[in-house]
């Protein structure tokens, strides 16, 4: 439910390390800041920074940064660059006026005997000399992109560090800062803005990148990878740097969508879109590393849209590919959690012509508060050693791995030397004393605690040793600690599970439960054993584990949380009908599953269970002769299997696993196939059957006008079995808005034994309203959902056509020849963070005890 709720609690967890206050001088007025174009918002290097009236100044740095103070009473800065008005601002006599975003707007500038102004209110695409070259660079994309090559071999490395921005507290004021005076020492200064910074964590990789364009085929190997920093121990299991990962994609700007901050954004490229999403304007003709380039600027047509302002230098050679590009986010732009970012890629050209990227450089400033301690990410790409030759045995033995990414088992556990003499760029002074800053803190108590409940916070589960490097249990997840139902009353739980520190082969996992109004012991208890040896938890990628469950529970018919536990203490708040059909379940499973890295998971499993009516439920078997016959329980003997493939699925090694609300890994496509065979006659199983399961989702992206979830299912009871065995829909009496469940359904409502459905969920990113006044200001983003179900219940399966079936309990009913539907209408992102829909029911309207309309809400943290 809450998608982005790790990514934000490292935020928090940023910001209560620090506070904020600002350094007076006494008499020196100072100034620092970033100049920068006023219509892409490109940093400008080379701009004269002075003193107005004095002969006080400097330049700005290849970063558009600059610093400059006096103490002579000069109380006025000036801006000045060839193309660019001169601006004159005032500063703050005898303070130091850091940070400052100066924007300075370019003159007209004449290219070729046509004067373009981006200034100028009216836009026009007809003979347009700008439009025109974005045309041909377009039309010469696919000859000028890497891709174009047969196959190809590049070293790729690659550096993710997270920083405090702008840190500058007052460490002699702040009571809670004397404690770490210390920190001055590690100081650093932003390539972005050229503000103070403090580095907290540095990720690094090296891998070589190998492509081949028959059949199209990208296999990575890595060869190296390492994580330093305060957040090392809050990456559980690994699942931040996996969603970093995603966050923090390599770009490729010839694609017609840029994938960035887990949202796709218009190319200035774009084959569909660039002329009708973007203006486009010719600045100068540059020399760049030796080429002659034009200097293209452009910006979105909607500023709040999921586009970018920037510059396209593109070579006059008559290839018209591109040397370099800046992209930078519209000041206005809808996008949440993030100040300010900036994309930069530069290219080479190879001694056969072929142009290659040198490198890439992405800089993100992230906020949780608006003017509160921002944090600032700099991911680094740097690409080398290209070879378009690959040896044939070479190609054949890495083409032939299944899956994209493979990890080499000593990456990991490279030594220094190894990063010393292999990444491309050295480590910053402050990056390669991290460790030395780690220690230091670890020596102030205030900071442990800090981190001690951060900890909690993001993984769910407390640790019982003070270093998660030797705890053998941890007690979790906290969120199902309180729960209740209309059976239980008011549920407690405790559970946890064992780490790799006790083994890194064998698992143990479970909970105790208990009821106050049932006054029930309930326990599930999992002993698992890993074939693959585990760094922390038994669910780390690629799973190979063979697992005994034995459970006694009480469960829902035709309610099941798909993507959360039943005890998670937001699904305890019902709005629908009363629940009170409810079954005590009491399990015995053999269970074992294994994936493979091409995205296939291969799941078998044995169980015994018994089914005993709770609540309101009742088991009444009508014979033959129509007598009545109560039951109290059933039970079943069953194996049974599924196949699962996610073709180009990004590992996740999350304790929740790969289909955790928390993975944002979302984009490929999962097909799952099952059969469940039950077994009558073997450890007192009753019914003899067949059930059959087949399913497909995808995540469908309409460039930046969001994206639609979708997924079909059908299913069959293909033999006569007694109510509880069949199909029954899934629905959801929470408040809480939970995917793949029917909302304004009540529980047990409708039974099948065949059926297809139908789920999707429009997310449009404010598509809509970001185009009205007055209300795109709010950055709302609307969001359209639509649920369906067709089936039925076949002669067989009906108890009043059939003896020997169980009878339907009251409100319960086959379901007939029209779908049941149901959409949703809704907001999103108020507040940033809170989602409500209202839901209305469309077909079986004029059934008792049903709701037809209700709201919904969900907590959903996106960029």
């Amino acid at each position: 439910m809450v998608k982005r709720i790790r990514f934000i609690l490292l935020l928090v967890l940023l910001q209560a390390v620090t506070g904020i206050s600002v350094l007076y001088a006494q008499s020196i007025t100072s100034a620092s800041g970033i100049v920068k174009d006023s219509i892409t918002g490109e940093p400008l290097a080379f701009v004269s920074v002075y003193f107005d009236g004095s002969t006080i100044g400097a330049m700005t740095d290849d970063n558009g940064a600059f610093t400059l103070q006096n103490n002579q009473g000069y109380n006025k800065l000036a801006f000045a660059s060839l193309g660019y008005d001169t601006k004159v601002i005032d500063l703050k006599p005898g303070q130091k006026n850091d940070g400052l975003d100066i924007q300075i707007r370019p003159t007209s500038f004449e290219i070729s005997e046509v004067v373009v102004k981006p200034k100028k209110e009216k836009y026009t695409r007809k003979d347009n000399p700008a439009v025109e070259l974005i045309r041909k660079v377009i039309e010469h994309k696919n000859d000028n992109r890497i891709e174009a090559k047969d196959e190809y071999q590049t070293e790729v490395y690659e550096k993710l560090s997270l920083s405090l921005d702008d840190f500058n507290p007052d460490f002699e004021k702040n009571k809670f800062m004397k404690k770490f005076k210390f920190i001055r020492n590690y100081l650093d200064t932003s390539e972005f803005n050229g503000k103070p910074i403090l580095t907290l964590s540095v990720r690094e990789t090296l891998a070589d990148k190998y492509y081949r364009k028959q059949p199209k085929t990208e296999k990575t190997i890595v060869k190296g990878k390492r994580m330093q920093g305060v957040d090392q121990t809050l990456d559980d299991g690994g699942g931040i740097t996996s969603n970093l990962e995603e966050i923090f994609k390599g770009i490729n700007i010839f694609d017609n969508n840029i994938n960035i901050l887990l949202n796709r954004f218009v190319s200035p490229l774009s084959s569909t879109l660039a002329t009708s999403y973007y203006k486009y304007y010719i600045m100068d003709t540059l020399d760049i590393g030796g080429d002659k380039c034009v200097d293209l600027a452009f910006v979105p047509v909607n500023s709040q849209s999921y586009g970018f302002t920037g510059r396209l230098y593109i070579t006059l050679d008559g290839n018209y590919a591109l040397k370099k590009f800046l992209l930078n986010t519209p000041a206005t732009i809808n996008l949440n959690w993030v100040d300010k970012l900036r994309i930069e890629q530069e290219f080479e050209r190879m001694p056969d012509s072929t142009w290659v990227v040198k490198n890439e450089n992405t800089y993100v400033n992230f906020y949780l508060v608006k003017g509160a301690q921002q944090l600032y990410a700099h991911q680094l790409r740097n690409y080398d050693k290209y070879n378009f030759d690959v040896p044939p045995a070479e190609a054949d033995s890495v083409f032939d791995l299944l899956g994209p990414l493979h990890t080499l088992p000593v990456a990991i556990e490279q030594p220094d030397t190894f990063w010393i003499n292999n990444r491309h760029v050295p480590l910053k002074e402050k990056e390669n004393a991290l460790d030395d800053l780690l220690a230091q803190l670890r020596k102030v108590p205030a900071f442990n605690v800090i981190i001690k409940t951060a900890e909690i916070l993001i993984s769910g589960y407390i640790p019982t040793a003070g270093d998660k490097k030797s705890t053998k249990f941890d007690f979790g997840p906290m969120n199902t600690t309180i729960s209740g139902n209309s059976l239980e009353g008011f549920r407690m739980r405790v559970g946890g599970m064992t780490t790799a520190n006790l083994s890194p082969y064998w698992f143990a996992s479970g909970y105790l439960a208990y009821g106050t109004n049932d006054r029930k012991l309930k326990y599930n208890v999992k002993l698992t054993h890993s074939f693959n040896k585990k760094l922390y938890h038994e669910g780390e990628s690629p799973v190979n584990n063979l697992s005994f469950i034995q459970e006694y529970d009480v469960y829902t018919p035709g309610q099941d949380f798909l993507f959360t536990s039943k005890d998670n203490i937001f699904v305890a708040w019902k709005v629908g009908e009363p629940v009170t059909k409810m079954q005590y379940i009491r399990k015995s499973m053999l269970q074992y599953e294994k994936e493979w890295l091409n995205g296939l998971t291969w799941r078998s499993w044995v169980y015994n269970q018994n089914n005993q009516a709770a609540g309101t439920l009742k088991y009444i078997e009508k014979e033959a002769d129509g007598s009545l016959v109560h039951k109290k329980d059933i039970t079943t003997s069953e194996i049974g299997t599924q196949l699962r493939f996610a073709p180009g699925e990004r590992s996740y090694d999350g304790r929740a696993g790969k289909e955790s609300v928390f993975n944002l890994s979302k984009d490929a496509p999962v097909f799952k196939l099952s059969h469940q065979l039950g077994l009558k006659g073997v450890l007192g199983g009753e019914y003899n059957y067949n059930h059959t399961e087949i399913s497909a989702e995808k995540r469908i992206w309409l460039s930046s006008f969001g994206h639609i979830d979708t997924q079909l299912k059908a299913g069959k009871v293909w033999n006569k079995v007694p109510f509880p065995l069949l199909i029954l829909p899934n629905t959801n009496q929470s408040i809480t808005i939970q995917p793949e469940a029917f909302h304004m359904m009540n529980a047990l409502e409708f039974v099948t034994d065949q059926y297809v459905s139908f789920n999707a969920t429009y997310y449009l990113k404010g598509w809509i309203l970001n185009r009205i006044p007055g209300i795109k200001w709010l950055r709302l983003r609307e969001v359209l959902s639509f649920n369906g179900i067709y089936g039925g219940l076949t002669d067989k399966n009906n108890p009043t056509l059939t003896p020997g079936l169980f009878m339907l309990p009251d409100g319960t009913r086959p379901l007939g020849k029209t779908p049941y539907m149901e959409a949703s209408v809704g907001l999103e992102n108020i507040f940033k963070i809170l989602r409500i829909d209202y839901y209305r029911r469309l077909t079986y309207l004029n059934e008792p005890n049903i709701k037809k309309g209700g709201v919904r809400i969900a907590l959903r943290f996106s960029f």
